[in-house]
């Protein structure tokens, strides 16, 4: 090693080691600072995962053995949800290893529970802001494309993404990519506008963070876009086996199979699949682990409402079954069959 190199990777090692649990052994830190430890590295290698969204208690998540965490991001304000210390508290799984964990937020619909809220939104909708969710009480939809919605979605250290990145997140886990189909007969080009919003977001992510992951759910048909695919470090897959017409009822085989074709396309590129199935009866829970350890998912089974990890807790009104599945548009677009 060239001597001028020396100091700076000594600097280097010790900023990392400053970053580890008091008393952290000579492996841990010697591990902290190999490429392994990187978290895209880690998201690639990771063979468990966990979500959960609400009734967030910091000691259950920190004794959980997942290598990857999709928790809530929080208020946005601070208000509530995990602090800073927390959050880095839970890179560290109860073995010392490393844990990747990501923060969930919602690109495609406006959450009444969120900082940014307006209350006079209710009477009087910002032009970006549209119908209400009438499944998940609290949630809109929203024209992704529109300027002030980005605004809050990514930009400044007050958005969603720049909180995420302030308080030491690895990465964002975005749900309701798939809104752009509700856009259709609005606007032809809502399908391109979410590639290019999910990839705006990633570009100015990344720039604040370098490594900074970027995880988008379901809307696996804009994995047939190469620069939606370069944007992004993984996919997360909510009920591919089973779901779309009950927890426990098998999907319809052209929907595996259309599902299936598409994120190969992430497989092909590298991209890990976090996959999510609902369903509960074993024999259903042994199909869905004998699929996806052929396409080589990592697997996590959940209560719908996300509300405690795995499926021992108590159950929520939002663990039945979910809205019947209405097929997505053509996967090229609002124009395609």
């Amino acid at each position: 090693m060239p001597w001028l190199l020396r100091p700076l990777l000594a600097m280097l090692t010790l900023a990392v080691a400053a970053t580890l649990p008091i008393g952290a052994s000579r492996a841990e830190t010697k591990a902290a600072t190999s490429p392994a430890s990187e978290p895209r590295t880690l998201l690639r290698q990771a063979k468990t995962w966990g979500y959960q969204l609400t009734e967030l208690v910091f000691s259950d998540l920190d004794r959980s053995p997942y290598d990857v965490l999709v928790v809530d991001l929080g208020s946005g304000n601070g208000s509530w949800g995990l602090k800073a210390t927390e959050i880095a508290r839970l890179k560290r799984k109860p073995d010392g290893s490393r844990r990747v964990v990501l923060a969930y937020n919602n690109i495609g619909e406006a959450e009444d529970y969120r900082a940014y809220w307006r209350k006079e939104w209710t009477k009087k909708p910002p032009a970006w802001l549209g119908a209400g969710n009438a499944r998940w009480q609290g949630d809109h939809r929203v024209r992704h494309w529109h300027p002030e919605w980005r605004s809050l979605v990514f930009g400044s250290r007050q958005s969603m993404v720049g909180h995420a990145i302030a308080l030491g997140f690895d990465g964002v886990y975005m749900d309701r990519v798939d809104i752009w189909q509700f856009w259709c007969g609005e606007r032809p080009s809502t399908f391109e506008d979410m590639a290019t919003f999910v990839a705006d977001i990633s570009a100015w992510a990344k720039a604040q963070k370098p490594g900074f992951l970027i995880v988008p759910q379901n809307a696996e048909e804009l994995l047939q876009n190469p620069a939606y695919r370069a944007a992004i470090d993984g996919v997360g897959k909510e009920d591919f086996i089973y779901g779309d017409r009950g927890n426990d009822v098998a999907n319809y085989d052209t929907r595996v199979e259309r599902a299936e074709a598409l994120l190969r396309l992430a497989r092909v590129d590298g991209l890990p699949v976090l996959a999510i199935e609902y369903a509960r009866d074993p024999a259903s829970q042994a199909r869905a682990r004998e699929h996806h350890g052929r396409l080589g998912s990592v697997l996590y089974f959940g209560p719908r409402s996300l509300a405690y990890l795995g499926q021992a807790g108590k159950p929520r009104p939002n663990d039945r079954d979910s809205e019947p599945y209405h097929a997505a548009r053509g996967p090229l677009g609002c124009n395609a069959e």
